[in-house]
């Protein structure tokens, strides 16, 4: 691995003891693969796209009904007897009403914890081959320079190179700067740290998560000073077996990951065939 710590001097390079971190895999065909996959199992016409959600009403003999906008500007009603609500907590805050509404300290728990990812961007610097692997570099690189703060080999297992990295500069600057300076700042930063061939770049891909509304809000803006507290909200009130969260931040142990969105997932179900099953 290499380590930038001044632009003033060359990184210095590190042979990571075996099992120095915790193990981690990548998913063949990327992670849309395996969405694919799951979606493929799904019967046609249970998933309705571009529809958003914008209110949860809980009526009579505890019947909820969930409100809902298409894209065209239709609205439509939904019959539920509970939700699962597999979004980020600061969105499920922002963009759903609730009626009755979530007690405080539910409402205080949503809003305080961030998205994880919200306040990132991401680029991928696209290679005709993996250079690296021919100077014994693994593409694994961390920088207290910038603009990118981690980088990692994204590879696939034969032909192009690609190297992908998270960025240390926070939101506000990226904005302020506009994406061409800053893929212009990646582009001198490979350069820095792999070598002139990383001048040899074929394309550089960039996406700006906070620049999403579906996923960030303007609090998300601020990085993250530290990994987030993330758990079960606090379920009380009218709303306690009808609202079931089950996004990735509902996870304490690996919350803000992929596994931490199955976890939550797992939970939902068993919650849902607890309620089924109750006479």
């Amino acid at each position: 691995m290499l380590s930038e710590r001044t632009k003033n001097l060359p990184p210095e390079r590190f042979v990571l003891p075996e099992n120095a971190g915790e193990r981690s895999v990548r998913i063949q065909g990327g992670v849309q693969s395996l969405i694919d996959a799951v979606a493929n199992t799904v019967p046609p016409g249970v998933v309705e796209l571009e529809t958003r959600v914008t209110a949860i009403r809980l009526g009579e003999a505890e019947a909820i009904t969930v409100e809902a906008i298409r894209a065209d500007g239709k609205r439509k009603e939904v019959p539920a007897s509970a939700v699962i609500l597999a979004l980020p907590p600061r969105i499920v805050a922002r963009y759903i009403t609730f009626s009755p509404s979530l007690p405080e300290k539910l409402k205080t728990d949503l809003t305080s914890k961030p998205t994880w990812m919200a306040g990132q961007a991401k680029a991928i610097a696209v290679y005709d081959h993996p250079f690296w692997r021919e100077s014994g570099l693994s593409g694994f690189a961390t920088s207290w320079v910038g603009p990118l703060q981690e980088i990692h080999d994204a590879s696939p297992e034969t032909g192009a190179g690609a190297l992908f990295g998270f960025f240390g500069m926070p939101a506000k600057t990226r904005h302020e700067m506009g994406e061409g300076k800053v893929l212009h700042l990646v582009r001198d930063q490979l350069v820095r740290l792999f070598g002139p061939a990383a001048q040899n770049v074929k394309t550089i891909l960039y996406k700006d998560w906070s620049r999403e509304s579906e996923m960030a809000v303007e609090e998300d803006m601020e990085p993250l000073q530290d990994f987030p507290k993330y758990g079960y909200p606090p379920a009380s009130g009218v709303w306690e077996k009808k609202i079931i969260f089950a996004g990735t931040e509902a996870d304490s142990r690996f919350g803000g990951h992929l596994e931490g969105a199955l976890l939550a997932a797992e939970r939902a179900v068993f919650e849902i065939t607890d309620l089924n099953n109750e006479p």
